[in-house]
């Protein structure tokens, strides 16, 4: 990963002679397929797990360069978000120096994208929608990215967006980079405040930037310097004038007056836009929406919607129309004004008491993934008897992996049981015997009669031992022997052999559902999507509880074991939440379901009837008990 990364059309240029791959590690590296400031990047594969893969190396060799590579790598290596490429692997080959891995992915960098022109609207704010998530991740671990640009965003064929890069982030362990000069961080995207001295770093940075994006996708111009005055959007399209006063806000030449957070500033865009937005969906009326309603995308309907099968993309549709009927103006209010009438104890006229501040509704989804695995050891010589005419093969002895195994039901558990490698015998004389089929009696050493000692009692009472020649019990007689290790056959046969075993194991993530009331999220669950899938397959990995699950499923093969069969079920639940004061403190209520149950806290019942009930069942009580003591 690298600094200005430079966009570079996939060219067919192998990393030595034509046509030819080379190892690294545990990668095979194929073609170049682009090149970046600090790296050149290869697609590659991995020998083991035959996974394909990108591998980024370093090709500049001074200490800077390296300490940004590695600072890149170990950040990304510990993050988790579905729009932050990760780092899968990084280390150093002898050969080649420092490399990085990531998974490979169809996305093109966004400045190539640009290079064309402007962006369709909605296309653009998906992509600031899906960055702004990925810097709030970012800014809530105290890592500002500082250099958010499009070279440095990859948009995929579906619309997901991927933000990489950070060798110039600021985190808690950033090494110095003040000494880098200004000519190789600065961009036309950059923040007029923006230094690389360590603590100098904040939100208000990356906000500037990705309002800078923003403007270039919108406009299809690069960003003016900053303090320079904005060319209004409505020059290119009357209907983006509403998007001005928010760029401009992003853009503003000091922090403060900036928005608090990327987020906030990818909301009020897309509020800004709303007329794009209903132009473009027809399950959906942003327009007729209460100011502060918002639809939020779930990273799984985002990389994979159009990918599902027609029971995700039935559940995904009902979901989004519940939600645009509850975000209409008064639409919550009203069914908070039913929902008081409906209990004795509610608070009366609740939605005439509070004031809306922010109306979210989305998708919570939970993932189960069967996984199948087998085992097939290292390749082992055996010695066994020759069986009748069974001869030497004159064809090659397959891989391990190669040999065809009984059929079994998928995800069944195998015991481990040894198959011979097929074309694998040699014929050999037998060790046992020197090739005469037959051993002379181990007993009697081929004599068969044994010497036996026994004690001779005399009328004097003394005792003698005297030699007695006898049958030889276990020949009986016969002293030579068939040999066991040929059965008579005087040769033996040596053949390759493996273990095979096969194991089921089931594997459960989901979204983060800490702060929701999570009987009521479960208790509403529905199946969404149920197949078989590749494992191994990129789309796969581009929603964070899915990579996560899948990597560790991968990660559970071993050397000699890998993970041939896996079967996905997704479920989900919708939900609504408003933010809201009453009573002017801060407020939260959920709506969980298609029926919209309603959660919340005690400050949505009514105090004077809860104190007065309490009251009159503390008399009630007392009352019984005075009459118990007038009885006694």
């Amino acid at each position: 990963m690298s600094t200005h990364a430079t966009p570079v059309r996939p060219e067919r240029k192998p990393v030595g002679e034509p046509n030819a791959s080379y190892e690294m590690r545990n990668y095979r590296l194929h073609e170049r397929i682009g090149q970046e400031e600090l790296a050149t990047v290869y697609r590659a594969s991995h020998l083991t797990l035959d996974r394909p893969v990108q591998v980024h190396i370093l090709r500049r060799q001074d200490w800077i360069s390296s300490s940004r590579f590695q600072l890149a790598a170990r950040l990304a290596a510990r993050l988790a978000h579905p729009n932050l490429l990760p780092v899968i692997d990084a280390g150093h080959d002898e050969k080649y120096g420092d490399y990085l891995v990531t998974p490979q992915t169809d996305g093109r960098p966004l400045a190539v994208l640009l290079a064309s022109g402007s962006l369709e609207v909605m296309l653009a704010l998906r992509v600031v929608a899906q960055i702004a998530a990925a810097l709030d991740d970012l800014h809530q671990q105290q890592i500002f990215h500082r250099d958010v640009q499009p070279a440095n965003i990859l948009v995929t064929a579906q619309g997901v967006a991927y933000l990489f890069n950070l060798s110039l982030a600021a985190s808690p362990d950033t090494p110095d980079l003040s000494s880098i000069d200004e000519a190789d961080y600065l961009t036309p995207y950059s923040a007029p405040e923006q230094r690389l001295a360590q603590g100098e770093a904040g939100a208000a940075l990356d906000v500037y930037s990705l309002g800078a994006v923003a403007y270039h996708m919108l406009s299809g111009e690069v960003p003016p310097a900053p303090g320079s005055p904005l060319p209004s959007l409505a020059a290119r399209d009357p209907s983006l004038a509403p998007a001005d006063r928010v760029l401009q806000r992003m853009l503003a030449t000091h922090p403060e007056a900036r928005f608090p957070s990327a987020g906030a500033a990818a909301s009020a865009l897309r509020q800004a836009l709303r007329s794009h937005i209903d132009l473009a969906t027809t399950d959906m009326e942003e327009s007729r929406w209460e100011t502060s309603a918002e639809w939020l995308e779930n990273p799984l309907e985002t990389a994979l919607g159009d990918q599902l099968d027609a029971s995700f993309k039935e559940y995904l549709a009902r979901s989004r129309k519940r939600a645009d009927e509850l975000h209409r103006r008064d639409v919550i209010r009203r069914h908070l004004n039913r929902w008081s009438r409906d209990g004795f104890f509610r608070r009366r006229a609740l939605g005439q008491l509070v004031q809306p501040e922010q109306i979210v509704s989305y998708n919570i989804y939970f993932y189960e993934l069967r996984t199948l695995y087998e085992s097939r050891s290292a390749p082992e010589a055996r010695i066994r008897p020759q069986k009748p005419d069974e001869r030497p093969s004159l064809q090659a002895t397959p891989d391990v992996w190669s040999v065809e195994v009984p059929t079994r039901d998928p995800f069944e558990t195998v015991a481990a049981k040894i198959i011979p490698l097929p074309n694998s015998i040699s014929i050999i004389s037998c060790t046992a015997c020197g090739g005469a089929g037959e051993q002379p009696c181990k007993v009697c050493q081929g004599k068969g009669t044994v010497n036996k000692v026994r004690k001779v009692s005399h009328p004097d009472r003394s005792v003698t031992e005297e030699s007695v020649t006898s049958e030889c019990p276990s020949c009986r007689g016969y002293p030579n022997q068939k040999c066991p290790a040929c059965e008579g056959t005087g040769n033996q046969a040596k053949e390759q052999v493996f273990t095979y075993a096969r194991r089921a194991k089931e594997w459960q993530n989901s979204d983060d559902i800490e702060d929701l009331p999570q009987l009521a999220v479960k208790k509403r669950i529905e199946s969404v999507y149920s197949a078989r899938i590749d494992p191994y397959a990129g789309q796969w990995y581009s929603v964070a509880p899915l990579a996560d699950m899948l990597k560790k499923a991968v990660e559970d093969a071993g050397d000699d074991t890998r993970l041939i069969a896996a079967e996905l079920k997704i479920r989900g639940t919708t939900i609504t939440e408003m933010d809201f004061l009453l009573e002017e403190k801060p407020q939260r209520i959920y709506l969980v379901g298609f029926d919209n149950e309603l959660f919340g806290d005690w400050s949505l019942f009514n105090p004077e009837r809860m104190a007065l009930a309490g009251l009159a069942a503390f008399l009630t009580l007392l009352f019984v008990i005075v009459l118990i003591l007038a009885f006694l």
